[in-house]
């Protein structure tokens, strides 16, 4: 009979499924401790993060000694190790997470071919059952009751058919997002290998420096007095060709192909909360850093290694890195980009450039990250904004080849943009 025939089908049915789920579930629930282990393990390292970080804010405080700097380099060593480690458990984990996609997905594909097949041998039952006319389905059962059993067999049957392929319906569109899910952090997984290569470069440009200003100094206060001594007034002469130039190029300046001063025009190159820790203009600062001077553009608060993003969509014009001529105290590692709507931005004293002259970048793409190579005094990002018609590359007259192609330019006040 009909129903016995369709319990008997339900039964393996249901047997089939609850054996692949629960093997399903055990990997799952693996999988998912592990997970949970790796993001454990990243809190950890993030609040020895926070630790290192406060050290650095702390020593920044003190008095300029070798000592002092010496130190500064290896807590920058110890905070950059442990981001790298910090990195790695995030691969980690994603890999995990992907693992746990891909397993969530055969999983659904198994029940779905299994569904099909279950809905193909119920719809054979219902076909050779439609054959049968109402006075056969009478005739072949004894009573009134029996037949209308029947008919109640067949109407739950077709039922059945109908829940059974909502729910096809279902799992196809839950598998669907599963495999946008798992491209997206194949995505993720991409991106952090990179960030990890890039976190590891800048690691060893730290050790690098420690050995360079132990290979300088030999060691000794006195001559790293004197060294620091040297790089204020290398310092002061370039600034001054720097503002001079600069204060050049602003006449040029034509307000009427910029945008329009507002706020989201650019984006905040940084990503989280921000901190100016120096304003545009003149600021307090200025008048002891700058002779009096104009600041060029805005100082953000950022320790060594953090990811920097391009302000807007444009074509990367130039990178550059002052620190490779020694005696050339500005911008550092620096990029500069060129938009569409006539701006261009500056993002200098980077801890190293993550794009190439030439290269298209969109909004908030990653370009570098932030340090405090060339000149600085300590680790932040600088944020110029230039009218990108005044915007030119030339070698320093005072130091000349030792300062070969820097940037200089009417410059504008970001704040009007971000």
């Amino acid at each position: 009979m009909i129903l016995k025939s369709t319990l008997v089908f339900c039964l393996i049915l249901f047997i089939t499924f609850t054996f692949t789920i629960t093997i399903f579930a055990a990997t799952e629930s693996e999988l998912r401790v592990r997970i949970e282990e790796r993001n454990a393990e990243i809190k950890k390292l993030e609040a020895e993060i926070v630790v290192y970080q406060q050290t650095l804010s702390e020593t920044a405080q003190k008095s300029k000694t070798l000592q002092n700097e010496v130190y500064r380099i290896e807590t920058q060593i110890k905070k950059l190790s442990t981001d790298i480690r910090v990195t790695e458990n995030k691969i980690g984990a994603t890999e995990l997470e992907i693992e746990e996609l891909d397993a969530g997905i055969l999983q659904k594909n198994e029940r779905i071919e299994q569904q099909r097949s279950a809905l193909a041998e119920t719809l054979q039952i219902v076909y050779q059952e439609d054959g049968n006319s109402i006075v056969e389905l009478l005739l072949q059962n004894g009573s009134l009751s029996d037949f209308f059993s029947a008919l109640e067999d067949i109407q739950n049957l077709e039922q059945s058919i109908h829940e059974d392929l909502a729910d096809l319906r279902e799992l196809k569109e839950i598998l669907e997002e599963e495999r946008v899910s798992r491209e997206e952090r194949k995505g993720d997984l991409v991106r952090l290998r990179r960030e990890l290569d890039a976190r590891k470069d800048i690691e060893e440009n730290a050790k690098g420096e420690k050995k360079t200003l132990l290979t300088v100094t030999k060691n000794e206060e006195t001559r790293y007095q004197q060294l620091v001594v040297e790089r204020a007034a290398k310092r002061e002469a370039m600034l001054a060709e720097i503002q001079r130039t600069e204060d050049e190029l602003r006449s040029l300046i034509n307000p009427s192909h910029l945008p329009s001063a507002r706020q989201g025009v650019l984006a905040w190159p940084l990503a989280g909360s921000i901190l100016l820790t120096q304003s545009f203009g003149n600021t307090p600062d200025s008048k002891i850093l700058y002779n009096g001077k104009p600041h060029n553009g805005i100082d953000l608060k950022a320790s060594v290694g953090t990811p920097v993003y391009a302000a807007e969509a444009g074509v990367v014009r130039e990178i550059g890195d002052t620190d490779a001529f020694p005696g050339c105290l500005s911008y550092g590692k620096w990029i500069l980009i060129e938009h569409p709507n006539n701006l261009a931005t500056l993002y200098a004293h980077l801890s190293r450039i993550g794009a190439a002259k030439g290269q298209a970048v969109a909004r908030r793409e990653l370009i570098g990250y932030s340090g405090s190579t060339g000149y600085a005094t300590g680790p932040h990002l600088h944020f110029t904004v230039y009218d990108a018609s005044t915007v030119q590359f030339r070698s320093s007259k005072i130091f000349g080849s030792a300062c070969n192609y820097l940037p200089y330019g009417g410059y504008l006040n970001p704040l009007a943009y971000l």
